[in-house]
């Protein structure tokens, strides 16, 4: 299954003022901007859910992080993301703004719990946090009441007035919400995520009675998640079959010895490391020779 973050994202971006009102309620459209720099960080980060907040009391920095898996070392994660944003600030002479991080849970097995740093040295001293934002703790009537549109796709993961509320209840209420909302353009885009968010908690074909797919076949949302899929399961199998390779050769090669490297061949499951697997193991000598291959590629 695709991430959930690349339609979560779009949604940050096509509603910002929504998601800068649900942690600021007194936060007005013309103060939310995207972030924009051209400081390209050493290492990967996601700095595109970012927001400049010109708040007249005291702008900052709004970074909203979707968190679609379970991360165990996310806090570390954070804090390499606040510091190349200071980085980008700095190396462009804008100083060390405030900067408001938010980490956002949409399904509670994902939530690992850790969400402070702490550290101390001589003569140093290192707390380190942000504020989780844990989806399934908050009132659907608290978004819908505030018509923080941004957030509609969140409503079926959230809590609903009745403690015992069913999921077709669950649906129904969040879907209606939705078909209010005048812009087709938009309805569909909001459709299309929450039915993308929704099939983390409840059974696809529940969801689909709900949000069919006529509904959200326009939806730009839905068209991307469909190529993200297309594209996902065309590597998927591009992996299991350079895993079969490699295992059939080392079968071929060794025998039933293999077996156990065999096995953690087929838990590499990113191309370019297999690629790598593939350029060394047929000069390999040995099973130590081969296991010293995987295990550099898979590092």
């Amino acid at each position: 299954m695709p991430s959930i973050d690349t339609p979560v994202k779009r949604m940050l971006q096509r509603c910002p003022g929504d998601w800068a009102r649900f942690f600021q309620p007194d936060c007005r459209d013309d103060w939310v901007c995207n972030f924009k720099t051209n400081f390209v960080p050493m290492k990967q980060s996601n700095l595109d859910s970012m927001f400049e907040i010109a708040d007249p009391n005291g702008p900052y920095l709004l970074h909203l992080e979707p968190q679609g898996y379970y991360g165990k070392a996310l806090p570390v994660r954070m804090l390499r993301y606040r510091s190349d944003i200071w980085e980008a600030t700095l190396s462009e002479g804008r100083g060390m703004p405030p900067i408001k991080q938010v980490v956002i849970f949409f399904y509670e097995d994902d939530d690992n719990g850790l969400h402070r740093l702490q550290d101390r040295w001589d003569g140093g001293i290192l707390e380190y946090g942000y504020t989780v934002f844990r989806v399934w703790d908050v009132y659907r009537r608290r978004v819908t009441e505030a018509e923080l549109v941004g957030l509609y796709p969140l409503l079926p993961l959230m809590r609903g007035d009745e403690p015992d509320e069913s999921p077709e209840h669950a649906l129904k209420e969040s879907v209606s919400t939705v078909e209010a909302i005048a812009d087709e353009s938009l309805k569909q885009d909001l459709l299309a995520t929450m039915a993308i968010l929704a099939e983390g908690r409840y059974p696809p074909d529940l969801v689909l009675s709900f949000i069919r797919r006529e509904m959200i076949m326009k939806s730009a949302v839905f068209q991307e998640w469909v190529k993200e899929e297309s594209a996902e399961a065309e590597t998927r199998g591009k992996v299991s079959a350079k895993q079969e390779d490699i295992c059939k050769f080392l079968n071929a090669r060794f025998g039933d010895i293999s077996r156990e490297l065999e096995g953690r061949v087929k838990r590499i499951g990113k191309l370019d490391a297999l690629d790598k697997v593939i350029d060394k193991i047929y000069t390999a000598d040995s099973l130590k020779d081969a296991t010293d291959v995987v295990d550099d590629a898979a590092k």
